[in-house]
């Protein structure tokens, strides 16, 4: 019976910043995050290769918050094929590095998990639905539209936002767009106008419509007049794993 490699608790590694490469080291049983993330850059597994004398893995699940991420398990195999968990069995690797794109805003919003086993064949269950969600905390509007939330949504097919006014008695205005290729944005049903959010309420939005980006902005209502608001989001994924 063979040996499974995770975390050194079993969870997931939430804010992992953009634009840079996770590299799991499964000899050393180390997990190195890219510059700018959040916590402790080095990371523990719960086991090692050499704790356990020997010198590869054989299957492996690994999922990544942004279906843009790149795989490369050992020298050999790299994929990038839009999906956001992949399972590979039957193939030797010591190490993996997966490349996080520079798709988010806030940049360190980045999440993974993943076990990989000694054994060829898993042996372990992975999850055919996932979802990524967050926190973005209080934050101060400006007199002009800020983009708080901007996320690669690829793959997933339920987006779920709510923006809370935290603030006094100023009010905030909301405009939630989407995008196809990332750089040109519309507005999305409902917020042709700007949604106005007074002190102590909230504005929320629920959609299953699978455009590949979709961001949040907001503003001060009248100029001059800031409040703080949170964002809550949630991208839920239920359809599933590429099994290879």
């Amino acid at each position: 019976m063979g040996s499974l490699l995770t975390t050194s608790a079993g969870g997931e590694i939430t804010g992992i910043a953009n634009g840079g490469a996770v590299e799991l080291d499964f000899l050393a049983g180390t997990i190195s995050l890219p510059q700018g993330s959040q916590g402790n850059l080095t990371r523990t597994m719960n086991k090692s290769l050499n704790d356990l004398q020997l010198n590869q893995c054989n299957s492996i699940a690994v999922w990544c918050s942004d279906a843009d991420a790149t795989y490369q398990i050992g020298s050999a195999i790299s994929l990038s094929d839009h999906q956001l968990s992949h399972v590979v069995c039957n193939y030797g690797f010591s190490t993996v590095r997966i490349n996080i794109p520079s798709n988010s805003i806030p940049t360190d919003t980045n999440q993974i998990f993943f076990m990989a086993s000694t054994d060829g064949w898993l042996g372990y269950s992975f999850p055919r639905i996932s979802h990524q969600r967050g926190t973005i905390d209080t934050t101060n509007t400006t007199d002009g539209f800020v983009d708080l939330l901007s996320k690669h949504v690829g793959a997933y097919n339920q987006f779920l936002v709510t923006v809370d006014n935290t603030g006094g008695s100023n009010s905030l205005d909301v405009s939630i767009q989407y995008s196809e290729d990332g750089t040109n944005f519309f507005p999305t049903q409902g917020y042709g106008t700007a949604v106005t959010v007074t002190s102590g309420s909230y504005d929320s939005f629920a959609s299953e419509v699978e455009h590949h980006f979709y961001k949040v902005s907001v503003k001060s209502t009248s100029a001059g007049n800031a409040t703080t608001c949170k964002i809550y989001y949630n991208f839920v994924n239920d359809k599933g794993s590429a099994f290879l």
